[in-house]
């Protein structure tokens, strides 16, 4: 471990650093027995780090860490009450307000590190719009909460389609934090409905007023999410196009693209608009981004190609990321989870989901050279703390990695 030595700010924007590979900063032991990966939280610079304990032991640890040093330097860390349910994946994964991180039946103080039982019980709390937070059963109905005088008090409870078990599933066009769209008093919160069988739902978060957006599907099990998370609203897919709805559930666009895509938009920047993301399914360009990337055909036996092409009016670039290292060669219709790139085009980031043979990666352009970090290839849960630190979780450990020094 080298130690982190970067700028220790966030612009979700991939720095160009990442182009010689990266290394590892810091390690930190977490001491889990649960076998379940350590939850982290990125806010500002600190690292909030969940662990769990099992059997009777099954409470919840929660240690906040200042991360903008060399070293991780802890703050505070406690053990709460024991939950009614652990959720090991959801999204959303934690909301977070001004004073608190909010969880699936635990609120933590973030200043203090206290944890107490939430009056929601095991309900997945969604966002917080307006004031007002949304948390959802992931069985059939969602509530509104306020927070008035240092506690958490029900203002509505609402009836909704049959949900998800673990929460929203969105598309992989965009990367957002919460269930909630929009902004001010035209924010909704989007349900997180089985939309494998049912069509999306989004509720006003003042109101607990609920819209259906559409029908439900003709056939049960698309291959790929149906809902796609935008600043203003939300896409709902079928195979062969796709409607843009607003906050209010109002229909303001068709688009002549399915949920098949070859071509993606890297996760850098803000979250684009319904306007913007229709531009791009259907002519191809994400200006709200640092580039755009789609798997060419190929039938080099390194595994299949990339092609990366920066926004900024830099030239595109076809790679293949299992030429220069064959244990990440990219299979078929790759599944990547997350793609961030450099704005000059000359570092790009990806990672796959879990069920790819094909680990995370950095990418330097110029020089055509994969780049792998064997403790970034076994964590799980991985979050951006700063431009130049990823960190992951992995059994039993926190692993930190920064761009690699020539």
């Amino acid at each position: 471990p080298i130690g982190y030595r970067g700028q220790a700010t966030n612009t979700n924007e991939l720095p160009d650093a990442w182009a010689s590979g990266a290394a590892t900063a810091w390690t930190l032991p977490t001491g889990d027995v649960s076998h379940l990966p350590a939850r982290l939280i990125a806010e500002g610079s600190t690292l909030y780090v969940l662990t769990y304990g099992s059997g009777s032991e099954a409470v919840t640890t929660v240690s906040a860490y200042d991360v903008s040093g060399s070293e991780p330097v802890n703050q505070w860390s406690t053990t709460g009450p024991q939950p009614s349910r652990i959720r090991a994946e959801a999204f959303p994964s934690s909301v977070s307000t001004s004073e608190e991180i909010l969880l699936s039946g635990i609120i933590v103080d973030r200043s203090t590190g206290t944890q107490t039982e939430a009056p929601w019980g095991s309900d997945l709390p969604m966002g917080v719009a307006g004031g007002v937070l949304v948390t959802c059963d992931t069985f059939s109905s969602c509530s509104g909460w306020s927070h008035d005088s240092g506690a958490w008090r029900t203002l509505w409870s609402t009836q909704t389609s049959p949900q998800r078990r673990a929460g929203l599933a969105h598309s992989g066009l965009t990367r957002p934090t919460t269930a909630v769209v929009g902004s001010g008093a035209g924010a909704a919160v989007v349900v997180p409905v089985d939309e494998a069988l049912y069509a999306p739902q989004v509720i006003n978060p003042a109101t607990g007023a609920l819209t259906t957006l559409g029908e439900a599907p003709s056939t049960a099990g698309p291959s790929a999410s149906r809902v796609t998370l935008a600043s203003d609203g939300v896409l709902v897919a079928d195979e062969k196009e796709s409607i843009a709805y607003n906050t209010a559930g109002e229909v303001v666009g068709t688009v002549g693209a399915g949920w098949t895509l070859d071509r993606f938009p890297a996760s850098d920047r803000a979250l684009p608009s319904t306007a913007q993301l229709s531009s791009f399914m259907t002519q191809g360009g994400a200006p709200w981004t640092t580039a755009t990337v789609e798997q060419p055909y190929s039938g080099d036996v390194n595994g299949h190609l990339l092609a990366v092409s920066p926004t900024s009016g830099n030239s595109s670039r076809t790679i293949n990321p299992g030429e220069s290292y064959s244990d990440h060669a990219l299979p078929a219709n790759w599944p990547a989870t997350q793609m961030r790139a450099s704005a000059d085009g000359k570092a790009l980031f990806v990672q796959c989901l879990p069920s790819s043979p094909t680990g995370p990666f950095f990418f330097g352009m110029e020089r055509e050279l994969t780049y792998v970090s064997p403790e970034l290839d076994e964590a799980t849960n991985l979050v951006w703390v700063f431009d130049d630190l990823l960190v992951g979780a992995r059994s039993g450990e926190v692993i930190a990695v920064t761009p690699r020094t020539l």
